[in-house]
C-alpha cells in the first residue's frame, strides 16, 4: 500500500499568506511614513495613530514627517530586523519536525520589533504635541472631536 499524501500545501499556503500580509502591512506603513499614502480616512478615528496625525495642522504633520526622515537609518535597521524575523518565522514553519514553541518564540520576537517601531512613532508624535502652544493643542483637540463627530454621523444606523 502506498503511504498517504502529506499535506505540505497547507504549510506553504500559510507561509505565502503570512508573507502577503506582511508585505501589505509594510507597504501601508511605508506609504504613510513617506507621505504618499491615500488621503482618505480609513478606520475609526481614535484608534491608532492615523487619526491623530490627520488631526494635526499641516505644519505639524510636516514636522512629524521630518522627524521620520531624520531617523531614516534607524527605520531601515528596524525594517531589516523585521525581514530577518520573517525569515526566521518561515524557517521555523518549514522545520521538520515542527516546533510550536520555536514558532511562538519567533512571533514574540517579531512582536517586540513591531512594538519598538510603534514606540518610536509615538515618541515622535509626543514631541510634536509637547512643542505645541496651548492654542495649537486646543485646535488639535478640536480637530480630533470633529473627526469623531464626522465618523459618528457617517456611520449612524
Amino acid at each position: 500500500m502506498s503511504e498517504p499524501k502529506k499535506r505540505n500545501w497547507v504549510k506553504y499556503l500559510l507561509i505565502v499568506s503570512l508573507g502577503l500580509n506582511l508585505i501589505v502591512a509594510g507597504l501601508m506603513v511605508g506609504a504613510k511614513v513617506s507621505g504618499h499614502g491615500p488621503h482618505k480616512r480609513v478606520g475609526m478615528p481614535g484608534f491608532g495613530m492615523r487619526g491623530f496625525v490627520q488631526a494635526l495642522p499641516r505644519d505639524k504633520r510636516a514636522e512629524l514627517r521630518a522627524q521620520f526622515r531624520d531617523n531614516r537609518s534607524k527605520m531601515r535597521a528596524n525594517g531589516k530586523a523585521m525581514h530577518k524575523s520573517m525569515d526566521t518565522i518561515r524557517a521555523v514553519i518549514a522545520m521538520q519536525p515542527f516546533d510550536a514553541e520555536a514558532l511562538h518564540t519567533a512571533f514574540t520576537n517579531q512582536r517586540a520589533q513591531v512594538t519598538s517601531v510603534t514606540q518610536d512613532a509615538q515618541d515622535a508624535f509626543v514631541k510634536i504635541i509637547a512643542d505645541m502652544s496651548d492654542a495649537e493643542r486646543a485646535e488639535f483637540a478640536e480637530n480630533l472631536n470633529k473627526q469623531q463627530l464626522r465618523h459618528r454621523e457617517k456611520h449612524k444606523k
